[in-house]
């Protein structure tokens, strides 16, 4: 069986409850519709591609909701391997109001591009603007860092990730990808002292079709 490259990246929608995120798409109209496609896969690609279109272009929408709608429909991109589409979404939602989500789904895609480096960026730039799911944003910092080869800092991020979140089976089979043995600290005075050895099993950032 081949491995490919399958959005391995999680991304994040903007919800109708504050509880879940810093902008709010209200009421049922449009913007809503735009939100549920992403949040929750509600309806076709195409339709939530169409509905977040059509909300974009409703003038009465506000900056921040605006841009929001942006962000979710990087998502819907991202969903139907749209990774270019999703980027350049992405962009337009930090140009218009410069917020985490934005930035974490910007890393969502580029790692499906295969730029992990970039994304390692954009995904610690949303974490210090403000984000919300942190599970699902360790998660894709493990596999941006996991791609440039930092195998011990990708591990201690799915670890945190699968911490945070032990109920999804995603985050606890990307921890158990790695072997972790205990070895004493070379040259330390006391012999108690001990540092994780950490060996890569296989490829968390990578899934099978």
């Amino acid at each position: 069986m081949r491995a490919a490259f399958f959005l391995t990246a999680c991304f994040i929608g903007f919800t109708a409850s504050g509880a879940e995120a810093q902008v709010l798409v209200l009421g049922n109209g449009i913007g809503s519709a735009c939100w549920r496609a992403a949040e929750f896969g509600m309806g076709s690609m195409n339709e939530g591609f169409q509905n977040c279109t059509e909300a974009l272009s409703t003038p009465s929408l506000s900056l921040r909701d605006k841009a929001g709608t942006y962000v979710n429909r990087a998502v819907i991109r991202l969903r139907a391997g749209d990774n270019s589409g999703a980027l350049t979404d992405a962009d337009q939602a930090i140009r218009m109001l410069d917020m985490g989500e934005a930035h974490v789904n910007r890393g969502a895609a580029l790692i499906n591009m295969m730029r992990p480096a970039e994304a390692l960026q954009a995904i610690n730039t949303g974490i210090e603007k403000g984000t919300t799911k942190m599970h699902l944003v360790l998660f894709n910092r493990a596999s941006a860092k996991f791609l440039t080869g930092d195998v011990r800092g990708a591990y201690y991020d799915y670890r945190m990730a699968a911490d945070l979140r032990p109920d999804i089976p995603m985050l606890q089979n990307a921890v158990q990808q790695f072997q972790v043995t205990q070895r004493p600290v070379q040259g330390a005075q006391n012999g108690d002292e001990m540092v994780d050895e950490i060996v890569a099993l296989g490829n968390p950032a990578i899934r099978t079709r």
